[in-house]
């Protein structure tokens, strides 16, 4: 476990480094919440940082004011705003092709983006449920996308937040879940976990260099929990926004979640984070592994990881293909 005061501490010396300095960082699906919370602390607390961040064309204006008030705060940095539904691949394919024309490396890609789909299933122009799609398709074509830009980085990292530990025997027959007869709020978003997971471990398995996060912040009072509690959600004692950017922005920054040290020191009395079998950190609201090998050891020795990247990577030439 790791206290908030050994988080906050961490984050305070982001300024003071001069490794952290000139950061890359990219944030998809800070227009509000965690993403949103996590980008202030980031801009805040770093010398010279260049950020990306997507917004949907709903969110533009109120995005751009939440920018000028960091640009304010920070004006040694450089703030980029990239229009983009993360429901949509091939939205995402636009927004990352912003950042490769500009950047020769990436320090950090932050994903935050998604939703329980409560209304039911309505599924986008590419024919992806968008509660999975924004949680796990549109996620891995960025990470995937900016993989050139990543391992040109000296200590690259990855952070995906949603339900590391949650993961569970996937429908095998039905990755995407087409069948309505298989689709439910908590089936889409169990799969939308573990295919996360499995594909993120393929990913870290094939660059080695990368370190590849899976958080589950727990509960956490962002609009998006106040919706779901519309619904019945309801969870006890949800820490506050603003912590739950903060605890992002260690997981973010600290060589704990390192395979590639060269960050933030681990704090004293801590170590680096033991990976899960296939090669990723998988962390709790408190800065804790989760251990999901039960599940996910099986479906590794039977190729299941291979099997959601293929099925994965033939998603996303339907969208390619869609959108040209």
């Amino acid at each position: 476990m790791v206290s908030f005061h050994t988080v906050q501490q961490s984050n305070g010396l982001l300024a003071s480094l001069p490794q952290t300095q000139g950061l890359v960082a990219v944030f998809i699906g800070a227009t509000s919440g965690i993403g949103q919370s996590a980008l202030e602390h980031f801009a805040k607390s770093t010398i010279n940082p260049r950020i990306y961040s997507t917004a949907r064309a709903k969110t533009v204006d109120s995005h751009n004011e939440f920018l000028d008030t960091l640009r304010k705060a920070n004006p040694t940095g450089s703030y980029t705003l990239l229009q983009a539904d993360p429901s949509l691949v091939s939205d995402m394919d636009g927004a990352i092709d912003g950042v490769l024309k500009k950047e020769t490396k990436v320090d950090l890609l932050f994903m935050s983006p998604g939703f329980f789909a409560w209304e039911g299933r309505v599924d986008t122009k590419e024919g992806l449920d968008p509660s999975m799609s924004t949680r796990y398709y549109s996620r891995l074509r960025a990470v995937q996308r900016m993989l050139p830009l990543l391992n040109a980085a000296p200590s690259p990292r990855v952070v995906s937040i949603l339900a590391a530990g949650m993961e569970a025997p996937l429908n095998e027959d039905d990755l995407d879940l087409r069948d309505m007869k298989n689709w439910s709020v908590w089936n889409a978003s169990l799969h939308a976990c573990t295919m996360g997971t499995l594909a993120l471990e393929r990913l870290a398995h094939e660059n080695p260099r990368l370190s590849m996060v899976h958080c589950h912040p727990g509960a956490v009072a962002t609009p998006g929990l106040a919706h779901s509690n519309k619904h019945g959600l309801n969870p006890p004692n949800p820490i506050s926004q603003d912590e739950g950017g903060q605890r992002a922005l260690f997981l973010s920054t600290s060589d704990r979640f390192a395979v590639q040290p060269g960050l933030v020191p681990i704090p004293d009395g801590l170590e680096v984070l033991p990976r899960s079998g296939g090669g990723m950190f998988l962390v709790g609201p408190q800065g804790e592994m989760k251990d999901s090998e039960k599940v996910l050891a099986p479906m590794r020795q039977r190729g299941v990881d291979k099997q959601v990247w293929r099925f994965t990577q033939d998603m996303f030439s339907k969208c390619v293909a869609a959108a040209a």
